[in-house]
């Protein structure tokens, strides 16, 4: 046992003896060394254009900014570019269904009404 110890620390003082004598060489992080790792052809990537057509969108950089503009109707409209909704403000409570903070409660029904109601349930079930 005491053999195996003597072994490992021997070992170990060896290791880090070895790692202390050798010089960290300087990492080449040159576009073409980089290309030469990770692709198989050494041709450079072709130059970016700044224009792009794709399905309903043409892309296209200027004035510091990429713009992707959508021609087709398969994009949501906006407020005011469909017929009928030039008049009604923007809602952002009617896609979850949450009521306006501030607004008033949705009023409970009162037992009258709610005799009616079955009664127009049970004329509506035999017909």
């Amino acid at each position: 046992m005491r053999r195996a110890i003597v072994a490992i620390l021997i070992t170990i003082a060896a290791g880090t003896a070895h790692a202390q004598t050798a010089e960290p060489a300087e990492p080449d992080f040159s576009p073409d060394h980089l290309r030469q790792i990770f692709t198989t052809t050494d041709e450079p990537p072709p130059p970016q254009r700044n224009f792009r057509v794709g399905f309903g969108v043409v892309e296209f950089r200027a004035l510091g900014m990429d713009w992707r503009i959508g021609f087709l109707p398969l994009l949501a409209p906006l407020h005011g570019s469909v017929p009928g909704t030039t008049k009604v403000l923007p809602d952002a409570f009617s896609l979850n269904q949450m009521q306006i903070p501030g607004g008033l409660p949705v009023p409970e029904r009162d037992w009258n009404m709610k005799r009616e109601m079955r009664r127009i349930a049970r004329i509506t079930a035999n017909q």
